[in-house]
């Protein structure tokens, strides 16, 4: 395996894998992700702590699992429905190309250091995708992601799982823009991002301030994410994290109001092949 330094390894990408690992080692897992622990170990970046408080690394804990099972899920729905590429939007260190098991072609968006260390890991254990070395800042994205093979014309499902709350809301348009364009008629998105809700919730500015520190830290939120996307020509529903870990008996540490939501998990099949 090549040799890595830290810097070219995502630190939250390795606590997300972290946390994944943790779950999949219950009795009661909501998945199975047997490359999380390959990856937080190849890393060596320690993960035991984050630098928050037991109750919101608690909470970061629950919200990737809950996460993770509310996509996986809608990645094996969407393939069944005729998607037959996957495109990861941040793509990190997710392993969906190699332990789901559907009949689809994945393209994987990161940056050039993630998407090498990854395939240090994933080379040595199967899972075939395509790497797409691009900043999904940059407006070249979409070009490097259709020269790697990604056909326009048939239906996609694209999965942006916690990469847009560190983008500004402007930054977001020109993403789900792009996706939409990109989107042949009954493509999925699904998606997770912050509500209103987020701004004063304790555990998430508790969040904010840690990542702030460390460089980054969360730039956008919605309201309202029917209106978010309906006007793409995308027909959305959604959840928040809090609700499907409810159904699933895995309770948040949190309040959440209508208006007020925390997380949401967004849903949305497109309607037509033009915006």
């Amino acid at each position: 395996m090549a040799s890595f330094t830290e810097t070219d390894i995502s630190a939250t990408a390795v606590a997300v894998a972290h946390f994944r690992a943790l779950e999949s080692s219950r009795d009661d897992a909501l998945f199975h992700d047997e490359f999380a622990a390959l990856f937080v170990d190849a890393s060596g970046l320690p993960v035991s702590d984050i630098g928050l408080s037991d109750v919101t690394s608690n909470r970061v804990y629950l919200s990737v699992a809950v996460r993770t099972h509310w996509l996986d899920a809608g990645v094996v729905d969407a393939v069944a429905a005729g998607c037959r590429q996957v495109v990861l939007l941040g793509a990190g260190l997710d392993a969906r190309a190699a332990r789901l098991g559907v009949r689809a072609r994945f393209f994987e968006i990161d940056l050039p250091n993630v998407l090498a260390f990854k395939r240090s890991v994933m080379d040595e254990r199967g899972g075939e995708y395509v790497d797409v070395a691009a900043d999904l800042t940059a407006a070249d994205w979409p070009a490097r992601l259709i020269e790697a093979g990604f056909d326009p014309s048939q239906p996609t499902v694209w999965i942006a799982e916690g990469i847009l709350i560190y983008f500004d809301s402007a930054t977001n348009d020109r993403i789900i823009t792009a996706v939409s364009e990109l989107s042949a008629a009954g493509s999925r998105l699904l998606c997770g991002h912050f509500g209103a809700g987020s701004l004063t919730e304790a555990q998430t500015k508790e969040m904010t301030q840690r990542t702030s520190s460390a460089g980054y830290g969360f730039r956008s939120w919605i309201t309202d994410p029917k209106t978010w996307l309906a006007e793409r020509d995308w027909d959305v529903t959604a959840t928040t994290i809090k609700a499907h870990g409810a159904t699933l008996g895995r309770e948040l540490p949190y309040e959440e109001t209508p208006g007020r939501e925390i997380a949401w998990l967004v849903a949305a099949e497109r309607r037509s092949e033009c915006a």
